[in-house]
């Protein structure tokens, strides 16, 4: 079927067929042109990273203008049942003639980036909110504004800018978990994977059925499970030195670590925090083909399986990348990526401590770690006992608990009392476990299901479609926060 005979006006609606409209200057290709669309190809990308527009036209006969570079496409595609939806404005920015056959290929990007974005500025801001700093880059390129309302007020301590403020975008995104995108002349700054609107209001789940699949891959990736902890730097500049966070559970030694040094505490704490958000995020990915095209879908969407494997079915996934694509072989098909919908239910100030800060004025003779075996949790013991630090990670197996020891008591000055080099941040124990459900195929109302003391329950960052496998999730964690309970009563009772 040639793509030409899906833009006729009188189309058999029982059987629907795959149509699109193209402008530039505001009017309609040209009928030769659009005769001649071999392929039409649109990646929809969230964030600051630039959507795509992909056209190949036939020009067997040599007749079709090489269009110049700089011209805007306005893109819309669809079915003949339903209409068309809108996909944007993309400006050109490559075009390629190659043969024989003779082919015209035309590539454009999302025309909302504007030039002055990307030259490089030099300033700073202090003790400013978020939203401060966004509203200055938003008025000096005449963009409204539209920040999320849970980042707006984050307060910025010392920002200093030595880079384009496409860059300074990426970065504040990096830092607060967020997105920073430009869309219709409005600067965009929501949380990322939260599946909202800017406004707040939740994006609509998908729900895809196996027999609307023509291919799957699904990946379970051994580095973003396996990572708990984030170590970033900062310059502290009372100490004149370099000092370092750990955010997370440092228990399995398997630390990413992030060299970028970052002016204050609370930058370098924040990147940690979005860095391990998004490695879990990511250590599971999943990528699916519908066979039959859906215009409507974009990135942030969440989405439901039916009829895969239990794994892929139980959990919401977050669209990432939607690639629309229309040819005259394989017809209007979609290309989902995706990752694990995990909610932003961690706040900073409320589960992590600055146990060195705090322990200041205490001398330690020792060190203690711990690791655990099954319910349990084992001691390891290294120096005078009298008064040793314990540390309050449980290890995933002795080997990991023996080189923390090692490597703690090698930073204790037995003279003094005092760790060299420290600035970890300690999570407060967990006391028991929660995860969130739904009923029915909707992100929200989302429901909370508990085990354990919920006094300060660790939540598991993650939504399940199901309460039978929201509960199962919280059964299979049980046993090592059982462990992590003995291990805490250990500490006590020896303090």
């Amino acid at each position: 079927m040639n793509i030409v005979s899906t833009i006729t006006d009188k189309l058999d609606d029982s059987y629907p067929q795959a149509i699109f409209k193209l402008k530039t200057s505001g009017r309609d290709l040209r009928q030769e042109a659009v005769e001649r669309l071999k392929r039409l190809v649109i990646i929809d990308n969230r964030g600051m990273e630039s959507d795509s527009l992909e056209l190949e036209f036939s020009d067997h006969d040599g007749i079709l203008n090489i269009p110049s570079k700089g011209v805007v496409i306005e893109v819309w595609i669809g079915w003949s049942n339903t209409g068309l939806v809108y996909k944007g404005l993309y400006k050109v920015t490559e075009v390629e003639h190659s043969g024989a056959p003779d082919v015209l290929t035309i590539r454009a990007t999302s025309a909302d980036l504007k030039a002055g974005l990307k030259q490089k500025k030099e300033r700073s801001f202090s003790n400013v909110t978020l939203e401060a700093v966004l509203q200055a880059i938003a008025f000096q390129h005449e963009l409204d504004l539209l920040v999320h309302q849970t980042l707006a007020k984050h307060q910025i301590i010392n920002l200093i800018q030595n880079e384009s403020d496409a860059n300074l975008l990426t970065r504040l995104a990096d830092e607060h978990d967020a997105m920073a995108s430009i869309k219709n002349g409005k600067l965009l700054f929501m949380p990322r994977g939260a599946s909202q609107t800017v406004s707040g209001q939740e994006l609509p789940t998908y729900l895809i059925t196996r027999d609307k699949g023509d291919s799957h891959r699904y990946s379970n990736t051994d580095g973003g499970d396996e990572i708990t902890a984030v170590r970033t730097f900062y310059y502290d500049s009372a100490q004149g030195k370099k000092l370092e966070v750990v955010y997370g559970d440092a228990s399995n030694q398997n630390i990413k670590e992030l060299r970028h040094i970052h002016q204050d505490k609370q930058s370098a704490t924040l990147t940690a925090k979005a860095k391990l958000a998004d490695l879990k995020r990511t250590s599971l990915t999943f990528s699916y083909n519908l066979a039959y095209g859906n215009p409507d879908l974009i990135p942030e969407m969440t989405f439901l399986f039916d009829g895969l494997k239990e794994q892929i079915d139980e959990i919401y996934w977050l669209g990432t990348r939607i690639t629309h694509s229309l040819d005259d072989s394989n017809g209007f098909t979609t290309a989902l990526e995706l990752e694990v919908f995990c909610p932003d239910l961690d706040d900073v100030s409320e589960l992590f401590e600055d146990q060195f800060e705090l322990e200041k004025d205490k001398k330690w003779t020792g060190v203690v770690v711990y690791y655990q075996s099954g319910n349990k949790a084992i001691a390891l013991t290294k120096g005078d006992q009298f008064n040793p630090k314990h540390f309050t990670y449980l290890y995933v197996n002795r080997e990991a608990a023996q080189a923390r020891l090692d490597r703690e008591y090698a930073l204790l000055d037995l003279e003094t009392g005092k760790f060299s080099a420290h600035n970890e941040l300690e999570i407060k124990p967990y006391t028991g476990l929660k995860v969130q459900y739904t009923l029915g195929k909707k992100i929200a109302p989302r429901y909370w299901v508990t085990l354990g003391d919920q006094s300060n329950p660790k939540v598991i960052n993650k939504v399940y479609q199901s309460k039978k496998a929201a509960e199962q999730r919280l059964k299979n964690e049980m046993p090592r926060l059982n462990a992590k309970k003995d291990m805490l009563q250990q500490v006590q009772e020896t303090d």
